[in-house]
């Protein structure tokens, strides 16, 4: 049994941008969870005894310089209490080290989609390479932010329902820009704004192609046992294919160049009695993600701002699908279901 002061779970935080800034900042208030390690691009910083949540970013930015060596950095870790990985990066190639931090029984929290969106065999092992050291992997917010999407569709796998339809708008930041081009804003502003609020990810561009909305579609589907892979996602982009790879003040010229193009599509939508929306649907082992316009009755276009929605059709909700519905885009909130997936790991040791 874990003594009165003892944490309850040691955490190891990997990225330091604006979702690791805002889980610091919620570490802060929560004494149980010692944070041990902080480490970016650049730099480790561990503390056995604990960081402060509150300089761990310029602990981190002071740090000598060195390419980080995870492996050893696992093995210090696991000696602590409910050591946890907390992944808060859009960095590719985690899936080995997962991998690493499960077999020297360190559980994984992530945010990072593209780990889960891989291969379907990375997938797999991740999953049963978690099982067989029994540590736990969640990953809520690779989907919907903190809206309770995953784990609603786990819940009604495990009790037997039986899912014929997934849809929603999840991605925050199409469902933001989808709401201001429809209110007359320009596409290059709109992406701009978005940006600035923190909604995008790192590169626009994974947004505006849609690859970001089509990795949740995957990951979605795995949860419904369809062997599935990114390349059987059929995705239309949010944006003419000629802004697609641009980067830096490319990628804003290409925009202002895509204004027009993009607003006569909203306005003929509109001038229909229809709602644009950029929508995820998994049907059976079909997947799509892209631009739609919808009827005032269909559940998405009530959605207003950066938030989404999904509903579930299944058995037993036929004739009412089972809608989950929230703020979906934000440093803060995907911090916060980040930290939530952490508090239910140390809160589960507690009674271990």
């Amino acid at each position: 049994m874990r003594t009165e002061h003892e944490a309850a779970a040691s955490l190891l935080v990997l990225g330091k941008g604006t979702v690791g800034s805002q889980l610091l900042a919620l570490l802060a208030d929560h004494e149980e969870l010692r944070l041990v390690g902080v480490v970016d691009s650049r730099a480790v910083v561990l503390e056995d005894a604990g960081l402060d949540p509150r300089a761990a970013t310029s602990t981190l930015a002071q740090a000598e310089p060195r390419p980080p060596d995870l492996g050893p950095v696992l093995d210090r870790i696991a000696s602590n209490p409910v050591p946890i990985l907390v992944d808060v990066t859009a960095a590719p190639g985690m899936d080995r080290l997962y991998l690493e931090a499960f077999r020297r029984g360190i559980h994984v929290v992530t945010a990072n989609k593209k780990p889960l969106a891989g291969t379907y065999a990375t997938w797999a092992a991740l999953r049963e390479t978690a099982r067989a050291h029994r540590r736990a992997f969640r990953y809520e917010t690779t989907v919907g932010a903190a809206l309770p999407v995953v784990r609603t569709l786990q819940d009604l796998v495990r009790t037997g329902d039986r899912v014929h339809r997934i849809e929603g708008s999840l991605s925050g930041t199409l469902g933001y820009l989808s709401n201001e081009l429809a209110g007359g804003s320009t596409l290059s502003d709109a992406v701009r704004r978005a940006r600035d609020l923190g909604f995008t990810e790192p590169h626009p561009g994974d947004d505006l192609s849609g690859t970001d909305a089509a990795r949740k579609a995957v990951i979605l589907a795995r949860e419904l046992g369809h062997e599935v892979a990114l390349a059987d996602v059929e995705v239309a982009p949010f944006v003419p294919a000629d802004v697609l790879g641009a980067e830096g003040d490319r990628l804003w010229d290409a925009l202002r160049a895509a204004d027009d193009v993009v607003r006569q599509r909203v306005e003929d939508e509109i001038g229909r009695g229809l709602v644009p929306r950029y929508l995820v649907r998994v049907e059976g082992g079909h997947l799509s993600v892209g631009p739609v316009a919808v009827p005032p009755s269909h559940p998405a276009a009530a959605v207003t701002g950066s938030a989404s929605f999904v509903a579930f059709y299944t058995d037993r909700y036929a004739a009412h699908p089972l809608v989950v519905q929230g703020a979906g885009a934000g440093g803060l909130l995907t911090a916060s279901g980040v930290f939530a997936d952490v508090l239910a790991i140390a809160e589960g040791a507690r009674w271990a």
